[in-house]
């Protein structure tokens, strides 16, 4: 799955190949400048790589109000599932790191609930790829039904996927700040993206997202 996740941003004519990676990586670079809006048509690319499996050729930046709407579905997908373990995290975690437990909080109290807002969060991320694949191929509803959702995150072959998405997704975000300097983490970035979306997607398999029986 690995090998084939990394070939797949390359698969295609050489010039639409660097088209999307240019634009891709160039949204991504626009968006330390005017924060997240470019990021919108990314999610939507990102979506079709999930809604068309890693079977084929890569979808390409040429359908610009599918990617809007696909973008804007995604990212409130995204938005429903990482705020709340975001905003306990902040709340526990986050506040003890900059003030310091409270006084009138027991130690006990506060390692329960660090640990448990941690994996909340740790849950969300396990399930955000499912949802995402459940969206990009059978809509909003999809993304939030515990059913499909379930029977999906439950097999080893989606957790193996996850890992190497995670695995990818994190060596990129390490690497990019030292290669931003010459702009070139931007686009490394992107293709990491990719590789991670495609690998979801081939965990999931099918034209559908399959449902609990």
């Amino acid at each position: 799955m690995l090998r084939e996740a990394l070939r797949f941003p390359l698969r295609g004519d050489r010039g639409d190949v660097l088209e999307t990676l240019a634009i891709g990586g160039g949204l991504h670079l626009l968006a330390a400048y005017l924060p997240l809006v470019p990021l919108v048509p990314v999610v939507g690319y990102l979506v079709g790589v999930l809604r068309d499996g890693s079977d084929g050729d890569p979808p390409l930046f040429r359908d610009p109000r599918r990617l809007l709407r696909d973008g804007v579905l995604g990212s409130v997908v995204c938005v429903a599932y990482l705020l709340p373990p975001l905003a306990l995290l902040l709340v526990t975690v986050g506040r003890a790191a900059i003030e310091g437990v409270p006084a009138d909080v027991p130690s006990g109290v506060f390692v329960v609930a660090s640990t448990l807002s941690l994996l909340s969060a740790a849950a969300v991320a396990y399930l955000l790829p499912a949802a995402l694949v459940g969206l990009s191929r059978e809509g909003l509803r999809a993304a939030f039904a515990p059913r499909e959702l379930l029977s999906t995150a439950a097999n080893g072959r989606y957790f193996y996927a996850w890992v190497v998405g995670g695995a990818t997704l994190g060596t990129a975000a390490a690497l990019s700040p030292g290669l931003n300097r010459v702009a070139l983490g931007f686009f490394v970035l992107f293709y990491a993206e990719v590789v991670a979306a495609a690998a979801w997607a081939a965990a999931v398999g099918g034209n559908r997202f399959t449902s609990a029986p």
